[in-house]
């Protein structure tokens, strides 16, 4: 009894000894801390807790964090800029690990901002690296692009010939993913040499392969053989595992595309196996496809997917979206040569949509062909022509994209070529100073006459000047005496039809009794005919008056909505007889305005009377008055809307123009002399508001104004004696 209570006890005890342990590892760590603290400055603690970050990136990422977080903190407080700049370095790092690449993308830029305040190139140029490296885990590689060319001109300017090579292997990278195949060569054989004039093995066989699999994608196979076999020969002199399983998968890669599929399939089983033995997850879901895709170009469908199948799930395990994505599409292509319908729409629907998810264009592109393929294989018209359709649209984005990509090119060839010419122009000046010590005396003449000749064309060119600026003026002048003459003649027109009509009416009272009815007739006729000319000569007055600057304004605080409401029932006659209907809309409690009320009584009635007597009959006209705010000031807003055809827009720029009788096509109506508008016009303004014209919408116009709540003294308009064309 005693031995089975002691075995049950004793993992117990042992658990009890390990969270211990740790509890006291973590503790002494923490005090083997403080004593180092207690005997540093606080500037050296910011570097410690950076140093401690890095030194725990890779293995314990939580504890990383936390000392880049109180480095930051620190930093922040004591302004320290490096520090705090080093800091973002460090949780850009640990968010890249996380896969929270925005927030990696924050920091990183609050890291190059830091590091430019404080003008270390170096960093700079690592900073925009890793920037650059952050979009291409976005998948926005023509951002990536455009930080890594930055980078690399910063590492050319420094003489950092190893950054220089890995730099330029990036920027080869994204063309070779933009199949811009022969700009990538050219990157790849610069890096080649760079690292072949530096002695790095490692870097000499990431180039030869690279460059290999480039010359692969343009068929020249035996050049890429050529580099392969040079490379392998590097690698087994330096025992470098890594280097060596990926020379094998593009040995297969090479085999394969040259349908010597027995080679091929013995290069991609050595390439697992190595990739086994490292260890990279993602890496061997990948050799487990190129496997299958060898057995599947053979015809061993099974074991084709098999291997297909056990890449998928290990891609799918480690969140390798992308080669997921890419073996279900291989699936799909295999299932199709079988004739199986349900599992290669389902493997293709799969792939699609992890596609989808990380926003593979090219991915995408090819599943909806796929797709497209099979469902028309499999008879269904319908499906294809819906994927068909989802092709066209990808197609499209990544014609946009490819144009931005080009977009990027020119401004980056356009950085390069501003640099090739600031040294040439650099050389030029040196060249040209050289020259200028000795031919000093020369130049002094060749000035002083140059000198002349260009004051002998100012005189004559002042001269010609003046004689065109009065001949302007002149015309000028003859032109506004033009325009006010025809003014003048198209106001006594208008004043004589109403005359004539009065004085026709006269005749017929004078020539003999009429009946009552027919007297009171000629009456209302000669009354309202001597209001139109009372009003045109009103117009006339307050005209000068305005222009004159005599105008006198007797402001006081008056509510403009009952103002509103009597304008619109002394014109409800004229509505009523054209047909019109006329709407008020004005909330309650708006404020008072300090304006003279007969003034704003008579804009507001040659507002609405306007849009009666000028728009066709049975036209709906809208009056709205509300308070608006406008630069923290209070404002009474008027307009007029109808839903009439409007104003043409040559004639829109003329609304209010003292001395313009517009006509609008779409009416065939004559719009009067503009008086009326024009004093509205000065009013308006004098209050130290503004009036205004725009279409409605759909159809129609508006007329408005806008007036201030408070009091505004508006200096009264200077008389002038020129006569100014209206244009």
């Amino acid at each position: 009894m005693n031995i089975k209570v002691l075995v049950r006890l004793l993992p117990a005890c042992l658990f009890i000894f390990m969270v211990s342990g740790l509890f006291a590892e973590e503790s002494a760590e923490i005090d083997s801390l403080k004593k180092i603290l207690r005997n540093t400055s606080e500037g050296e603690t910011v570097d410690l807790m950076n140093q401690l970050s890095e030194a725990h990136a890779g293995r314990e990422w939580g504890k990383s964090q936390r000392y880049a977080n109180l480095a930051l903190d620190l930093a922040t407080s004591l302004q320290d800029q490096y520090g705090k700049a080093v800091a973002h370095t460090n949780l850009t790092l640990y968010y890249i690990e996380q896969s929270n690449y925005r927030e990696a993308l924050d920091h990183a830029t609050l890291s190059l901002t830091t590091f430019e305040s404080v003008s270390d190139d170096y960093q700079i140029a690592v900073t925009l690296r890793t920037i650059g490296n952050i979009y291409s885990l976005l998948n926005q590689s023509d951002q990536s692009l455009d930080y890594y060319l930055r980078a690399l001109m910063i590492f050319e300017d420094i003489e950092k010939e190893e950054e220089v090579a890995a730099s330029v292997m990036m920027i080869g990278d994204v063309f070779s993913q933009w199949s811009q195949t022969e700009k990538a060569i050219l990157f790849f054989e610069r890096s080649l040499s760079i690292h072949q004039k530096l002695g790095d093995h490692g870097g000499v066989l990431q180039s030869e392969n690279k460059l290999a699999q480039s010359l692969m994608a343009m068929g020249r196979f035996e050049e890429a053989q050529n580099h392969l076999e040079r490379a392998l020969v590097i690698a087994d002199e330096n025992d470098a595992i890594v280097p060596l399983a990926n020379l094998y998968t593009s040995l297969g890669e090479l085999h394969y595309h040259q349908f010597q599929l027995n080679t091929a399939q013995k290069y991609f089983l050595d390439a697992l196996e190595m990739k086994r033995s490292i260890g990279n997850q993602g890496d061997i879901a990948i050799a487990l496809s190129d496997v299958g895709r060898v057995y599947h170009e053979s015809g061993d469908t099974p074991k084709g997917v098999f291997y297909y199948e056990q890449g998928q799930q290990l891609a799918e395990s480690v969140d390798e979206n992308a080669i997921s994505a890419e073996i279900y599409l291989q699936m799909g292509e295999l299932y199709m040569q079988e004739a199986d319908q349900n599992n290669a729409i389902q493997s293709l629907l799969a792939g699609l949509n992890i596609a989808e998810q990380i926003q593979d264009y090219l991915t995408i592109e090819r599943a909806n062909q796929l797709l497209t393929a099979a469902y028309s294989r499999f008879g269904q018209a319908g499906q294809a022509l819906v994927y068909q359709r989802a092709l066209q649209l990808t197609r499209d984005e990544i014609n946009r994209q490819q144009s931005n990509r080009r977009v990027a090119e020119l401004e980056i060839r356009y950085e390069l070529d501003k640099r090739d010419r600031e040294l040439d122009e650099l050389k030029s000046e040196a060249f040209i100073k050289d020259i200028e010590y000795q031919r000093t005396f020369t130049v002094m003449w060749v000035i002083f006459g140059f000198s002349i000749a260009l004051l002998a064309l100012f005189l004559g060119f002042v001269f010609y000047r003046s004689r065109l600026i009065r001949k302007t003026e002149q015309e000028k002048m003859e032109q506004a005496l033009r325009i006010k003459a025809d003014f003048t003649a198209m106001l006594v027109h208008d004043l004589k039809s109403p005359l004539t009509s009065v004085f026709g009416f006269a005749e017929l009272l004078k020539m003999g009794e009429k009946p009552y009815d027919r007297i009171k007739e000629i009456a209302v006729t000669i009354r309202k005919t001597s209001q139109k000319m009372l009003l045109l000569v009103n117009e006339m007055l307050d005209l000068s008056k305005f222009e004159a600057g005599k105008m006198i304004l007797n402001k006081t605080d008056t509510p403009l909505k009952p103002i509103v409401k009597t304008s619109i029932e002394l014109l409800g006659p004229v509505a009523d007889l054209n047909g019109t209907k006329v709407s008020f809309a004005g909330p309650d409690g708006l404020p008072a305005c300090h304006c003279d009320a007969l003034k704003i009584e008579q804009v507001i009635t040659n507002f609405i009377g306007n849009a009666i007597e000028h728009t066709p009959k049975g036209t709906k006209i809208s009056v709205k008055l509300e308070e608006i705010k406008k630069g923290g000031e209070a404002y009474l807003y008027f307009s007029v809307i109808d839903n009439g055809p409007g104003v043409d827009k040559d004639q829109q720029d003329k609304i209010f123009d003292k001395y313009a009788q517009l006509s609008s096509r779409k009416t065939a109506k004559g719009l009067g002399s503009g008086l009326g508008l024009a004093v509205s016009q000065m009013t308006i303004e004098q209050h130290g508001g503004k009036v205004g014209y725009k279409d409605a919408e759909p159809f129609g116009s508006v007329f408005y104004f806008m007036i201030p709540c408070k009091n505004q003294d508006i200096p009264k308009v200077q008389p002038s004696n020129t006569i100014q064309a209206q244009t």
